[in-house]
């Protein structure tokens, strides 16, 4: 598994992961059970100690392989990556478990046709866990609001309109993907305040 061993080197940074990422790495190539236990071991550890979550997320696109051993590690990664992002909005969060969704279908009844029940059912309550997660996390964050000014105004301007804080002006840009923060398009997303 390349794309693991890859990502496992790029992602993890602080030593003690590098350490137990070797272990793993040196327990696949054993294989048999012991092999794909510490594979799918290996999967939850970059999943979860990678550095940069969306960045991890991002990459995973970006896996070749299309064995159905490789997408399941590819989704099981993403489960444990998909929260450890940062979703500042609800609508940010809603649409991680969508494409967590949309990754997952094909995925879980492949293995299951592939490996089995057990694993069909351990990637189901994965997959499941992640979901509620994730419904969590969006239940806690703050909604978005459309806001209308009529006229193009900089985006510092509008962080201390609507936060009291013109700091945020790197927020809405970065929200409204919009190329400059001195002319801000005269309808945009910005969190509620």
């Amino acid at each position: 598994m390349d794309w693991l061993t890859d990502l496992l080197d790029r992602f993890i940074a602080d030593k003690a992961g590098r350490v137990t990422a070797a272990k793993l790495v040196a327990k696949m190539a054993t294989g048999g059970e012991a092999g794909g236990t510490a594979y799918l071991e290996a999967c939850r550890l970059l999943g979860e100690a990678a550095d940069d979550g969306a960045e991890l997320l991002a990459t995973l696109d970006d896996v070749t392989d299309t064995s159905t051993l490789a997408q399941v590690g590819v989704l099981v990664v993403a489960c444990f990556a998909t929260l450890r992002v940062d979703y500042a909005a609800r609508p940010d969060a809603v649409r991680a478990r969508t494409a967590l969704s949309n990754r997952a279908g094909p995925v879980v009844e492949a293995a299951g046709d592939a490996f089995g029940h057990v694993l069909y059912g351990w990637l189901s309550n994965l997959v499941g866990e992640a979901m509620l997660q994730l419904s969590q996390i969006a239940a806690t964050r703050a909604p978005l609001v459309r806001v209308e000014t009529g006229v193009s105004l900089p985006a510092q301007l509008l962080a201390w309109d609507l936060y009291g804080d013109p700091s945020r002006d790197a927020e809405l840009v970065e929200r409204n993907n919009t190329g400059t923060a001195m002319l801000m398009p005269v309808t945009l997303e910005a969190l509620a305040p």
